[in-house]
């Protein structure tokens, strides 16, 4: 087989998520190689053209992630990541780069990191929750084998995957059961109507075993990305803090919701979403994020935000794309479940970039040293100085 086809056929099983540790390597290391770009570019631009059109996917960010394969091509390769992000050959292959990670803080190129000096490294969050049912009984998940976790009033409740699914095996009454990812946890929900719901860290959401009724109602805190069952005989209601909702029939949405955090965040993938707040109803369409603020009670559309920064979390990418210093230490603090002192107030800079969250803390932080900020971790708690 020729050197350009077999590299096409490397690109086309790490875009498949078929490849190998060998393979992605191999992918890598031609990459680093300094081979001819416009034969990279050729060939990740045939990928992409054979994918199948997907309305999550922006095709302005196609350029720039090419871009930054080509610009990476000479960055080593660290913990190499086979899952990869379904919506458009060129938003897969970028993660090309995803899992070495590229950062930067605006204004300034990258220089090389520095090492991190920290008595212990921090190990990263994983997939992990603790399920309460209506006794008040509960359950974690984190230990447990695939196979059926309870049974509720006719209702079977299995974990397969990582993936806990809720089957109607018989009538019976509804009980009101609750998921919670603690810091450092995420985990994926099948729900009773086949909504998956995907949970951030530090997140909570309850719903019942079965939907009855007008609508199919739960309640979030944190961060969740759904993808709705459609149901236009009954609409899908998600209650979050302050009286707000955000009300579907079938679609792809992201909320960030978390009570310690003043604005609340819904972003449209696909489909349509009414997202309602101070007695009053805003639409949104597909590439729009409506920001609302507890405090003020002030609401705002954004419109083409980019979506894939948006749900990186769930695509095991810790995205720090146009976030000040004070947001991504609290992504950070969440994920890797530690503690935050500041010593100082946080200057007013915005970051880009992304890295894989299956990195040790030390990784990420020697990322976020180039932008100037000065912190030391002591056993689980970061302090932030001048």
């Amino acid at each position: 087989m020729e050197a350009k086809e077999y590299y096409r056929f490397l690109l086309e099983r790490y875009y498949n998520g078929s490849a190998t540790a060998a393979e992605a390597e191999e992918l890598f290391a031609a990459l680093r190689s300094g081979a001819d770009e416009d034969e990279w570019t050729a060939m990740i631009s045939e990928l992409h053209a054979a994918a199948p059109a997907d309305p999550a996917y922006d095709p302005a960010l196609y350029e720039q992630q090419v871009d930054h394969i080509l610009q990476r091509a000479n960055t080593p390769v660290k913990n190499i990541r086979r899952r990869v992000i379904p919506y458009a050959a060129a938003a897969a292959i970028a993660l090309l780069i995803g899992s070495a990670g590229y950062f930067a803080w605006k204004g300034h190129s990258p220089k090389t990191p520095v090492a991190l000096a920290s008595a212990a490294d921090v190990k990263p969050g994983r997939n992990g929750a603790v399920l309460t049912l209506a006794d008040g009984s509960e359950v974690v998940l984190d230990s447990l084998g695939n196979g059926i976790v309870t049974t509720q009033q006719g209702t079977r409740v299995t974990l397969s995957n990582g993936q806990l699914s809720y089957e109607a095996a018989g009538a019976g009454a509804v009980s009101q059961n609750t998921m919670t990812t603690p810091r450092g946890r995420k985990f994926r929900l099948r729900l009773p109507d086949g909504t998956g719901v995907w949970l951030n860290a530090a997140s909570a959401i309850s719903y019942p075993t079965a939907f009855t009724g007008n609508t199919r109602t739960v309640t979030l805190t944190g961060e969740a990305y759904f993808e709705v069952a459609s149901d236009k005989n009954q609409p899908f209601i998600v209650q979050l803090s302050k009286g707000a909702s955000v009300q579907v029939l079938g679609t792809h949405f992201n909320i960030h919701a978390y009570p310690d955090e003043n604005n609340i965040t819904t972003t449209l993938l696909g489909g349509a979403v009414k997202v309602n707040v101070n007695q009053e109803s805003r639409l949104l369409k597909p590439g729009q994020q409506l920001d609302f603020n507890q405090k003020s009670g002030a609401t705002s559309i954004s419109n083409q935000v980019d979506t894939l920064a948006i749900i990186a979390w769930k695509n095991d990418i810790l995205s720090f794309q146009d976030k000040k210093l004070s947001t991504v230490i609290s992504m950070i603090a969440r994920w890797y479940d530690i503690e935050v002192v500041y010593e100082t107030i946080p200057p007013d800079i915005t970051f880009v970039g992304e890295i894989g969250s299956d990195v040790n803390l030390s990784s990420v932080l020697t990322f976020l040293r180039e932008s100037g900020i000065h912190f030391r971790l002591e056993n689980k708690t970061l302090i932030v100085g001048k």
